[in-house]
């Protein structure tokens, strides 16, 4: 019997749907030809991992699991001939504000609706899927891809027409589908932006993971301090010493004050007198059972705690360093006093922050090549993140922040910061020096600039930077 593959259930709605990030990267990957192992391998997402998310989606009805060309049990309602299906599209929550679409203009408001779609998602898209391609498309199949994406959205295509705002986002657009064309046909740089895409599902399957981790650990303190606040009550009213020591008291009067005589049944008090482990008070019976309670709490946690740092090793073992870290994450929660496993986990975190920032280095490089730059911008910024006092990543993420037209302010903290970190490096100044001009500061762009020239006399970048600066 055939193998059955997960494929999107045809006329499904997803936007009604609420999905994680996770989820939605993997949808984008689902076309009904790739089993959980293969899409393991396309996203970068750890395979238990997409099977959690597949069981998910299947039971919301998001996804069925059909043999391989399989027809569809119900048909999805046709799209307009040309249209390219994108990251996101018909997927996820539109980006774009509904009122957008009631502009005037002469694009049928399925067009508009696409377009927006497209427009929107442009930083999150990749070259295949805005082509409505798989990775395995071949020259060809790329060149009818980018002719059909041109045939429906070329501005050219709508010459003397009304498109107001439309127009600009059609020409992003297109600029973008032309450089998906122009990469994906030249053999040298699609394996470099195919490495960039592992690079991507990497990083995306190493974020969702840790995310999830961290949710779970959040749920496993919750629980636990649930637990402490139903810990039982603390009794009221006297103990069982006080009130067999009042009926003792109260019989030794009715007889006048003679010692009552031995029983020849004998009775069991409620706590031995020579037991060494009667309570003096109730305070101290309370303490007792909380002690109890809080010994019995533990024990379970311990027992948790073990055994998602067996899942830890059995993932080192693996060499999958970020589902470690994942496990361990949970396991310091449920025994947040033991030294030595909180010690194992900020090595093994360490290793994972290691990992990804390697990732998101080389994603920030491919990205600010390609003149990206704000993806750019935004890998620099994470790289910054998990390595604080790497002056390289701060010097970059500000001056790709800068290129990007992005946030001043951000951009200035990052480059003082590189500084700050290396302050010998005449580079990290020109930054500074940039976001200052950039900001219309010229008197700190110019102070700055001079003093990035003390240090390299004969840099060209500085030298501009300054008669900018003077000019200002």
């Amino acid at each position: 019997m055939a193998e059955k593959l997960p494929r999107i259930k045809a006329g499904v709605d997803i936007r009604q749907f609420k999905l994680d990030p996770m989820d939605g990267f993997l949808l984008t990957r689902i076309d009904g030809k790739l089993g959980p192992k293969e899409l393991s391998r396309e996203t970068g997402i750890p395979d238990f991992s997409v099977e959690r998310a597949l069981e998910k989606l299947i039971k919301l009805g998001v996804v069925e699991l059909a043999e391989l060309n399989a027809p569809t049990t119900e048909e999805a309602p046709a799209q307009e001939k040309g249209a390219r299906v994108a990251f996101g599209v018909s997927l996820l929550e539109p980006k774009y504000d509904p009122k957008e679409l009631e502009e005037e203009c002469d694009l049928p408001v399925e067009r508009r609706k696409l377009l927006l779609d497209l427009f929107y998602r442009l930083d999150d898209v990749d070259h295949y899927t805005l082509l409505g391609l798989t990775r395995e498309a071949d020259k060809k199949s790329i060149k009818r891809a980018y002719f059909e994406l041109a045939s429906t959205l070329h501005p050219d295509r709508y010459f003397n027409k009304q498109l107001g705002s439309f127009k600009t986002k059609m020409e992003a657009v297109f600029e973008r589908g032309t450089e998906a064309h122009d990469t994906l046909t030249d053999k040298d740089k699609r394996e470099e932006y195919d490495a960039y895409l592992a690079e991507v599902a990497t990083t995306r399957g190493m974020e969702a993971m840790l995310e999830r981790a961290l949710a779970d650990a959040a749920r496993v303190q919750a629980h636990a301090a649930a637990q402490v606040q139903a810990a039982p009550a603390a009794p009221t009213g006297p103990s069982q010493e006080e009130l067999q020591a009042r009926r003792s008291a109260l019989a030794a009067r009715l007889r006048g004050g003679r010692p009552t005589q031995a029983s020849s049944t004998p009775t069991t008090p409620a706590e031995p007198a020579a037991d060494p482990r009667r309570y003096a008070s109730a305070s101290d019976a309370v303490d007792a059972l909380k002690r109890r309670y809080e010994d019995r709490l533990s024990s379970a946690g311990q027992a948790q705690a073990r055994k998602y740092t067996d899942a830890a090793e059995e993932a080192l073992s693996r060499n999958d360093i970020v589902a470690a870290s994942s496990a361990l994450s949970i396991a310091v929660k449920y025994a947040p006093e033991d030294v030595a496993l909180a010690m194992r986990f900020q090595e093994v975190k360490n290793q994972a922050d290691a990992l990804l920032s390697e990732s998101y280095t080389k994603q920030a490089q491919y990205e600010e090549r390609s003149e990206h730059y704000i993806e750019a911008a935004r890998s620099w910024e994470r790289v910054a993140k998990l390595k604080p006092d790497d002056p390289m990543a701060n010097d970059r993420a500000a001056a790709c922040m800068v290129r990007a037209s992005g946030d001043l302010h951000a951009a200035a903290d990052y480059a003082k910061k590189a500084i700050a970190l290396q302050p010998e490096v005449s580079a990290y100044r020109a930054t500074l020096a940039t976001v200052y001009l950039e900001a219309g500061l010229y008197t700190a762009a110019r102070r700055e600039a001079e003093a990035g020239l003390e240090l390299e006399p004969k840099d060209p970048t500085l030298t501009a930077l300054l008669k900018k600066a003077q000019k200002g």
